[in-house]
């Protein structure tokens, strides 16, 4: 088969698990921790460096009666002044 007839495989094809879009608000808490990493770069601006640790916090959804211990796994900018966080519930 040529790479023209391949079926491509979306991410969410790949997901594990079913995502439910949700409408209230959500919290995090950062457990206090020193996260330390080989440095990438550096500039008068910032840094940006990698790490094996895991960044261990606590999620509360709206209308939930207890937060859920996560990981976050991710932090991306959006692009118009907000940020996306993603987190692994690590239950």
């Amino acid at each position: 088969m040529d790479d023209k007839n391949k079926s491509a495989t979306s991410a969410s094809d790949l997901r594990r698990d079913i995502r439910v879009p949700i409408d209230d608000e959500v919290t995090i808490e950062i457990a206090p921790q020193n996260i330390v990493g080989p440095d990438k770069n550096v500039s008068a601006q910032g840094v940006y460096f990698t790490t094996t640790a895991s960044v261990r916090v606590n999620v509360r959804i709206a209308g939930q009666s207890a937060s859920v211990p996560g990981e976050l796994v991710r932090v991306e900018s959006m692009g118009d002044g907000t940020i996306g966080i993603a987190v692994r519930f690590r239950q």
